[in-house]
Order: structure tokens, then sequence, then C-alpha cells
């Protein structure tokens, strides 16, 4: 008779099509409507506090950009520019709002505007940009929540825990 603890295991975190096909929903939502996606995995907390963060940014972020006006010019939001990787790699940041990026885009983007006019537009188009990336990571999170990748991030003694079921 031995005295040897039974060895207990995590379930392994879902791989390639069986991944995809878990996430992909939580993921659009989450861009879609930001805190969406952790609504659908039972995170309601997280939903609640993350969308209320994305809409407090996305709010200021317009006020700033729409009552900072110097000389009727209007601060703006990262728009693709054909060439220039800067512009577009603030584009792609603050695309990650989601939808509601065409709005910004259409009311403080193109020719009319210009991302740095004073310090107030500076920073509403960086509140706007930062509300996208917040998502972006929020995305990211996501993908591992519902693969079941995070577990393997806890230090060991809190996996040992969470595979004993406490």
């Amino acid at each position: 008779m031995t005295d040897e603890k039974p060895v207990l295991r995590l379930p392994m975190p879902l791989r390639k099509q069986k991944a995809l096909k878990a996430a992909w929903k939580p993921l659009l939502m989450q861009w879609l409507v930001p805190g969406a996606g952790y609504w659908m995995i039972g995170e309601k907390g997280r939903a609640k506090a993350f969308f209320g963060v994305w809409l407090l940014f996305c709010v200021l972020g317009a006020l700033q950009m729409q009552y900072g006006a110097v000389d009727g010019v209007k601060g703006g939001v990262f728009v693709p520019v054909a060439g220039a990787w800067l512009p577009t790699l603030g584009a792609l940041a603050t695309g990650g709002i989601g939808p509601i990026y065409g709005a910004f885009a259409w009311a403080f983007g193109g020719a009319g505007t210009e991302p740095v006019r004073t310090l107030t537009q500076e920073y509403g188009a960086t509140y706007v940009m930062i509300a996208g990336l917040l998502n972006w990571l929020c995305c990211f999170d996501l993908w591992d929540r519902v693969t079941g990748r995070w577990v393997f991030r806890l230090p060991k003694d809190e996996q040992t825990r969470i595979a004993k079921g406490e």
C-alpha cells in the first residue's frame, strides 16, 4: 500500500478549431459592444465595470475634441492614411472602440481635423485611443478565459486549489 497523493490535473485549454468555435461569438460581441463578451461568459461585474470605463473614456474624448476647437478646427482621431504607417497604426488602436469608431472618424477624422491642435484635443483623442486599446486587451483576456488558458498563468498553489474544486 502506497501513500501517494493523486495528481490533480487541470483540463487542457482548447486548441485550434475548438478554440475558434468557442471564442468567436464572445470576441465579436466584445468588439461590437465593449463588455458584452464578458457578459456572455457570465462575468457580469467585469462587463459592467469595463463598459462604464469605456463609455466614460469615449464621452470625455468626444467632449474634449468637440469643445476644444481652435478657430473652428476640431481635434481628431487617427484615420488610416495610405502609405503612412503611424496614423494607420493609431487608427487600428482606436478602432478597438468598435463600430462607434465610424462615428468618431466621421465627426473627428479626415482632412478637416488634426490629431493634435491643442492639449485638450490631444487628451480627447488619447482617451478614445486608450478605450480602443483597452478593448483589444479585453479581447485577448476573453480569448484566454474562453479557451481555458488563463488558469495556467496563475501561481501553482492557485492552480492546485482550482483543480481540487475549492
